[in-house]
C-alpha cells in the first residue's frame, strides 16, 4: 500500500533561541576568550619575571670584590631596589638617586676595614691618599662594569632557560603532545627576550641624566661632619672609635664634592632658610650652623610663637634670637601662629627685618608685602593672614576654607593680576625692560604656606625666581625644588622640630630641618644643602644636653641632601656681594605706606 505524504515523518522544527540562551552562549564564548588571554598574559609574565628575578638574585649573590689602597670594597648591583649610585661606609652613605629611569643600582661599601691600617696609610698625606684612592678605584671601573653587566645577562639567560624548562615540563605533565618546531619557538622567545633587554637598555641610555651628580644625599656621620665640623673630635671620641678614619672618609667625600663645585660659579654669599620654630630652644643650633658655615643672611618664614601672645616670647627666648642676629641679619615674616603682637615684638629685635605688615581688622587680619634689597638680591615677603585660635576662617584648619583665604591675601597684597574689559584675568607682569607697578623681578619671595607660594607664582607669572615657605613641617622632595623652566620653590621643614606646636597637637616630633643656599657672584642660585636631623630615640640624650651646641643635643641621625641648580635667566650685569649691604625695607609697590 502506497504511503501518502501525510503518512511521512514530520521533521521537528527548532524553536527560536531565547534571549537568555543567547546571553549564556555569549558569556561562555567571552569566558573562553578571557581564559585564553589570561593564560597568555600569565605565561608571558612568568617568562619575563623569571629572568628578572634570576638576574636580581645573581647580582645580589655575587658582588664584585676589590681592594683599593688597602681598603677592601664590595660593589653590588641591584634591580628594582635602591636605584642609582650609592657609596656606603660605617660613617654614613653618599647617594645619587637620579642616574637613569631604569631601576638599576650600583652600591659600593667597604668590607672589614682595618681602622689602624687605614689610618697608617692616610696619615701625614691625606690629599695624596685621596688622589691614590680615586685613581685606583677609577682604574677598576671597566672591570666592575663588565662584571655587573655579565651578571645581568647571565641571570637573564638562566631565567629564560628555567622558564623554558618549566613550560615544557608543564606540557608534559598535562599530557599534551610536543609542539612542532619547538626549538624554533624557543628561539623566537629568546629573541623576544633579547629585544626586550635591548629596549630596556636603550631606554636607560635615552633616560640617562647627565646632571646626576647635581643631586646627592649624605646620611649619618658624613652629614654630621658637614653639620658640626667644629665638634667632630668631641663627638666621635664620645660616640665611637671612628675618629681615626674620619679624616680619610671625609677627605674622600670633600675631594669628590670639590670636583662638582668646580663647575659652579664662585660663591658670593650664603643664605640660611629656617621656619616654624614654635618657641623651641633651637636657636643655639642656628647660631652654631651660621658660625661654622659663614652664613650671611637668614630667611625665616614664620611661626615663631604658638598662640600669638606677647608672653610667649620670653626674654630668654629673645636672647637666643639676638645671639644669632648679632652677627647674621634675619629677614622675617609672620606665620599663621604669629599675631600682630608677635610682629611688633620681632621688630624690636636688633638685626631682624620684618617684611610687610600684619594688622587686625574688624573681621580678621590684613597683611601687606614688603621688599628689601639685600646683598644685590631683591627679596620680598608676605605674612600669613591667619592667627591660630582666631575666630572664623582666620583661625580655621580646613584647607577648603584657608586656601582661598591665602590666595585672596596674596592677590590683594601684590596685585599681580588685573581684570580686563571682557572680565578675563590679565597679568600685570612687566614688558621687557619695564620694572614698574611692583612687577620688577624678584629673586626670592618668602611666604609662610606653600599654597601662598603657588598663588605668588600665579599672580606674578615669570617675575619670581624663587619662593620659600614652610608651615607643613616637612621639606619638599628634591624633584620638586626646581622645575623645567628653572624656577625654584623651597619648602622648609620645622627648624624647631615642631616645638610647642608638636606638644599641643600631640603629634610625633618631626626632624629638625633647615637649608643653606649658595649664591654666586653673578647672583645665580648655584646649590642648596638641606639638613635634616632626626630626633634622638633616647630621651636622656636630650635631657642631658643644655647648651644645645652639640650633635647630641638634637639627635645623631643627620641627613644632608645637596641639590645643584640649573642656571636661571638673569641680566648679564647682575652682581651680588655682602659688600653691597642690606637696605631699608620698603612696602610692595602699590600697597600703600605699610
Amino acid at each position: 500500500m502506497a504511503r501518502t505524504p501525510d503518512d511521512a515523518e514530520q521533521l521537528a522544527l527548532p524553536f527560536p533561541e531565547t534571549r537568555a540562551a543567547r546571553a549564556r552562549r555569549a558569556a561562555r564564548r567571552a569566558g573562553r576568550v578571557l581564559e585564553r588571554l589570561l593564560e597568555l598574559a600569565l605565561r608571558w609574565l612568568f617568562r619575563l619575571a623569571l629572568p628578572l628575578l634570576s638576574a636580581a638574585a645573581l647580582l645580589q649573590a655575587f658582588p664584585y670584590h676589590a681592594t683599593v689602597q688597602g681598603v677592601p670594597f664590595e660593589v653590588q648591583g641591584s634591580l628594582f631596589t635602591r636605584p642609582g649610585l650609592s657609596a656606603d661606609t660605617t660613617l654614613g652613605s653618599w647617594e645619587f638617586p637620579q642616574v637613569s629611569a631604569v631601576p638599576f643600582g650600583v652600591h659600593v661599601s667597604p668590607e672589614d676595614v682595618d681602622v689602624l691600617e687605614l689610618t697608617r696609610l692616610a696619615a701625614g698625606d691625606l690629599p695624596g691618599f685621596v688622589q691614590r684612592l680615586q685613581a685606583d678605584f677609577t682604574a677598576q671601573v671597566p672591570r666592575i662594569a663588565t662584571w655587573l653587566v655579565g651578571e645581568l645577562l647571565l641571570g637573564l639567560a638562566i631565567g629564560l632557560a628555567v622558564a623554558a624548562a618549566l613550560g615544557m615540563s608543564v606540557r608534559y605533565l598535562r599530557g599534551r603532545p610536543r609542539r612542532p618546531h619547538e626549538l624554533r619557538r624557543r628561539a623566537v622567545g629568546a629573541g623576544a627576550a633579547a629585544l626586550v633587554t635591548l629596549a630596556v637598555a636603550g631606554y636607560g641610555v635615552l633616560s640617562y641624566n647627565p646632571g646626576w651628580v647635581r643631586d646627592s644625599r649624605l646620611t649619618g656621620s658624613l652629614a654630621a661632619a658637614q653639620l658640626f665640623p667644629g665638634q667632630l673630635s668631641q663627638y666621635y671620641s664620645q660616640q665611637s672609635k671612628a675618629l681615626d678614619v674620619l679624616g680619610s672618609v671625609v677627605g674622600i667625600q670633600a675631594a669628590l664634592q670639590a670636583q662638582i663645585d668646580d663647575r659652579t660659579p664662585e660663591t658670593a654669599l650664603q643664605i640660611m632658610v629656617i621656619s616654624d620654630m614654635h618657641l623651641a630652644a633651637n636657636y643655639p643650633l642656628v647660631a652654631q650652623y651660621a658660625t661654622n658655615y659663614g652664613v650671611d643672611l637668614i630667611i625665616n618664614t614664620g611661626d615663631e610663637s604658638e598662640f600669638g601672645t606677647r608672653e610667649e616670647l620670653t626674654p630668654a627666648y629673645l636672647d637666643g634670637i639676638r645671639a644669632v642676629t648679632a652677627t647674621t641679619p634675619m629677614l622675617w615674616i609672620a606665620g599663621n601662629h604669629d599675631s600682630p603682637a608677635t610682629v611688633d615684638i620681632m621688630r624690636t629685635v636688633p638685626g631682624v627685618v620684618v617684611l610687610g605688615t600684619k594688622t587686625a581688622t574688624d573681621d580678621g587680619y590684613a597683611v601687606t608685602a614688603g621688599v628689601v634689597q639685600a646683598y644685590g638680591l631683591r627679596i620680598a615677603g608676605l605674612s600669613d593672614p591667619r592667627v591660630y585660635g582666631a575666630s572664623g576662617p582666620y583661625g580655621a584648619d580646613d584647607t577648603s576654607v584657608t586656601d582661598p583665604l591665602e590666595q585672596e591675601a596674596v592677590a590683594d597684597a601684590v596685585g599681580g593680576k588685573e581684570t580686563a574689559a571682557d572680565g578675563t584675568a590679565t597679568s600685570a607682569a612687566p614688558a621687557d625692560g619695564d620694572t614698574t607697578a611692583g612687577a620688577a623681578p624678584v629673586d626670592v619671595f618668602a611666604v609662610h604656606e606653600p599654597v601662598a607660594a603657588e598663588a605668588v607664582r600665579d599672580e606674578l607669572p615669570g617675575v619670581v625666581r624663587e619662593t620659600v615657605s614652610g608651615h607643613v613641617h616637612a621639606q619638599n622632595d628634591s624633584d620638586d625644588v626646581q622645575d623645567g623652566d628653572g624656577a625654584i620653590d623651597l619648602v622648609e621643614g620645622s627648624t624647631g622640630a615642631g616645638g610647642l606646636d608638636n606638644i599641643v597637637r600631640g603629634t610625633k616630633r618631626p626632624p629638625t630641618e633647615f637649608s643653606i643656599e649658595s649664591v654666586g657672584a653673578d647672583c645665580q642660585f648655584t646649590r642648596v644643602v638641606r639638613f635634616s636631623i632626626a630626633p634622638s630615640a633616647d630621651p636622656a640624650v636630650l635631657a642631658g644636653s643644655t647648651a644645645g651646641d652639640t650633635p647630641q643635643a638634637f639627635g645623631d641621625d643627620v641627613t644632608a641632601s645637596t641639590i645643584y641648580f640649573r642656571p636661571q635667566e638673569l641680566a648679564d650685569d647682575r652682581a651680588c656681594s655682602t659688600q653691597l649691604g642690606i637696605f631699608a625695607e620698603q612696602p610692595w609697590p602699590g600697597s600703600g605706606s605699610g
